[in-house]
């Protein structure tokens, strides 16, 4: 029987090692044996216990959701690989291992004290191995323990930067657009008075943010379930911002004037990287496909692109000539990546007025 309990052993050592390496080693979503199903399970049991709870207690709860996953995983790492040596030692206790003094205790709870100290480096204690195969253990385990103490802050601080790059970028968003969070801001602001001749870098280096945060979540896909009170902060209203801007640049204003920044390589970069983000992501979070069909949407978007045409003509932006079919444009290109960007903000309990910032006056056209 020692051996079936040393082969359990080296199976759950396995396991850790092989998640650890596809979750730090190589940060791929949807790669990790067990952590990125971890991560969904938690998620889902923090969206259970906040359908309980007021709205103002919902969001503080679900706010800790991507810390609590963080220490969950390590938490896992760390028990599969004390678990694991504790099985392959169990059998030994009294013949290879022995306490210094007085009899040797050959239960599982006297080996786990034994894994426990050589993973934490701390020593052998009162138990001493006697044979050089447990000598090679014991100095494996120890290795192993201070490699994934090692790589597990490592990990944490790498994920917390990531972190604060994506946080930054959201802020960026909301301030550009004068915190009114709509791509409509974002063109105005763009084309201030009509002169779009600086908006090609600006467009550019948010396009290059947007992959930055793709990147960021294929690495760190724990980065998902960080879940703020703020919906700005949400990639629901990052997607949204960004989408709606490169898609009212190719719908909204004047197509010939503006030429060289709508058919400039930031605009496309800005409208196929955020497509790419929203179709890459939603294969490693969301729970199913998105619906493409949202003909009851279209109605608003037309509201929409009407309002924002008036208010960039206002602004001193010459807009296209033939706005029935620049509107049907519009909608066109929104069936794209809006699906994407409401399923993203319904994940993560965001409700979808939080996420569509508009005007006051929007509803009273």
């Amino acid at each position: 029987m020692s051996w079936i309990w040393q082969t359990v052993g080296a199976v759950l050592i396995f396991i850790c090692l092989i998640d650890l390496y596809l979750t730090v080693l190589y940060p791929r979503s949807g790669k990790s044996l067990l952590s990125m199903q971890i991560s969904k399970l938690l998620w889902k049991l923090f969206c259970l216990t906040s359908r309980i709870l007021s709205k103002t207690k919902q969001r503080s709860l679900l706010s800790y959701c991507g810390s609590t996953v963080l220490v969950v995983v390590a938490a896992f790492w760390i028990t599969l690989l004390l678990i694991g040596f504790a099985l392959i030692f169990l059998p030994a206790l009294g013949t290879a291992i022995k306490a210094s003094k007085g009899a040797t205790p050959q239960n599982f709870t006297t080996a786990l004290y034994y894994s426990g100290y050589c993973l934490t480096t701390l020593g052998m204690g009162d138990l001493v191995p006697q044979t050089s195969v447990y000598r090679l253990l014991t100095i494996l385990e120890a290795a192993l323990g201070f490699s994934i103490f090692t790589l597990t802050l490592t990990y944490f601080l790498s994920v917390y930067s990531s972190l604060t790059s994506r946080n930054t970028f959201a802020l960026s968003l909301q301030h550009r657009t004068a915190s009114k969070g709509n791509g409509l801001e974002m063109v105005v602001r763009l084309g201030a008075d009509g002169n779009f001749s600086g908006a090609r870098q600006e467009v550019e280096q948010i396009a290059r943010d947007l992959l930055q945060l793709l990147e960021s979540h294929h690495s760190y896909p724990v980065l998902h379930y960080f879940r703020f009170q703020k919906p700005y902060y949400s990639l629901a209203r990052i997607a949204l911002i960004t989408m709606d801007t490169a898609t009212l640049l190719k719908s909204a204003v004047n197509q010939q004037k503006y030429r060289f920044l709508i058919n400039s390589t930031a605009v496309t970069e800005l409208e196929e990287g955020g497509l790419h983000m929203l179709r890459e992501l939603s294969n490693y979070f969301l729970p199913k496909e998105p619906s493409p069909s949202q003909n009851d949407l279209e109605k608003e978007w037309r509201e929409w692109y009407y309002y924002a045409v008036r208010r960039l003509e206002d602004e001193g932006i010459e807009i296209t000539p033939d706005l029935e079919a620049s509107a049907n444009f519009y909608i066109t290109l929104r069936r794209r990546w809006n699906p994407y960007v409401v399923a993203f903000a319904d994940y993560m309990m965001y409700r979808w007025s939080e996420i569509e910032s508009v005007p006051e006056n929007f509803n009273h056209l």
